[in-house]
């Protein structure tokens, strides 16, 4: 079954039809990174729309042109559509001409088997600024015990992402979302890694 095939058929768990509330927390304390922003497996593309604005531009990346279209439609009425692409891309091999400031993670890494993980290590290093790019993880799902090899979504926890970006990145918080979509009470942590100096 392909990512394209569950759009179209409408089997969709991962899309709450909305951001996490941690990641509207986060852009309204403006505590992110500005500049250019990227979110790998956007989906319908909310977490996108969520980040735009005056100050960071941001692409959506997709397997999905289902998912392109549902975004499409939702940018129209954006009041910062001007700041937002979306791209239909395997995410391994998309090669843009300028690093991003920030990567927002969600419900990408969680839906790669075990063996992609690396890759995916290696994409957050290829696209993040050399010196000041940041990788903001919500860590889903986080549920103790889980077998790993159930998914997708597969079962994460935050000592792995940390483990897996260790090389280039180091922690700068890990804790707990207190307020989630519901359903996903419980299962999400938030990671927020710079690079190492």
């Amino acid at each position: 079954m392909t990512w394209q095939a569950a759009w179209e058929e409408g089997r969709t768990p991962w899309d709450a039809g909305k951001s996490a509330p941690v990641l509207r927390s986060l852009v309204e304390a403006g505590s992110l990174p500005q500049g250019r922003a990227f979110v790998p497996g956007a989906g319908s593309g909310y977490d996108v729309l969520t980040l735009a604005g005056p100050e960071r531009s941001v692409v959506g990346l997709d397997l999905a042109p289902v998912a392109k279209a549902r975004f499409d439609a939702l940018a129209q009425t954006h009041p910062h559509r001007e700041q937002v692409e979306f791209v239909v891309e395997d995410a391994f091999a998309y090669a843009p001409q300028t690093p991003f400031d920030l990567v927002w993670d969600y419900t990408f890494l969680c839906a790669l088997p075990a063996e992609l993980r690396p890759q995916w290590a290696a994409m957050m290093d290829r696209l993040l600024h050399p010196s000041r790019g940041e990788l903001a993880a919500l860590i889903f799902p986080v549920v103790p015990g889980a077998d790993p090899a159930d998914g997708p979504p597969y079962p994460m926890t935050p000592e792995l992402v940390t483990e897996l970006v260790a090389p280039f990145l180091q922690p700068v918080s890990i804790v707990p979302v207190e307020t989630s979509n519901p359903g996903r009470e419980g299962k999400e942590w938030l990671g927020r890694f710079k690079r190492r100096p």
